[in-house]
């Protein structure tokens, strides 16, 4: 079962409603993860990895930003889950933002197992995973937000 996304994430923006650093962050980290999930070569992607396909700078610690950009993320696909312009669920896309060390961030750990601390099984996270990298519509998704 995929995870769906959510309206009431706390912190999290429609990244189209404002101009927030991490409202444009999340612009275009969503057409790079859209991009990681349709290469059937590489899929998942780290933090670090989402940050340095930004071009940020790395004196900051923007990969702890990148959970906000992620919260971004999941609320402006659940608006465009719920408009009447869109018929389906839209996979929960950052679910392939990975650590470093190959481990699901404690928010997506909270959304697969219930605990920040546990991490999800191999199955339910390949489960979780091929939601995003078998959907069909991605391109579909970018056409619909208001780029």
């Amino acid at each position: 079962m995929c995870l769906k996304n959510q309206l009431d994430i706390p912190r999290g923006k429609d990244m189209f409603a404002g101009d927030t650093q991490t409202q444009k962050w999340a612009r275009k980290a969503l057409q790079i993860l859209v991009e990681r999930a349709q290469d059937r070569r590489k899929r998942t992607i780290t933090f670090t990895e989402l940050t340095e396909a930004l071009d940020l700078p790395g004196r900051f610690p923007y990969t702890v930003k990148m959970d906000d950009v992620c919260r971004h993320i999941i609320k402006t696909l659940a608006q465009l889950e719920m408009s009447d312009d869109w018929e389906g669920e839209i996979p929960h896309i950052t679910s392939i933002v990975m650590r470093t060390n190959g481990e699901c961030s404690p928010n997506m750990c909270k959304a697969l197992t219930g605990d920040y601390d546990r991490q999800p099984s191999w199955q339910r996270l390949q489960t979780e995973l091929n939601c995003s990298f078998c959907y069909e519509k991605w391109d579909a998704v970018l056409a619909a937000l208001p780029y």
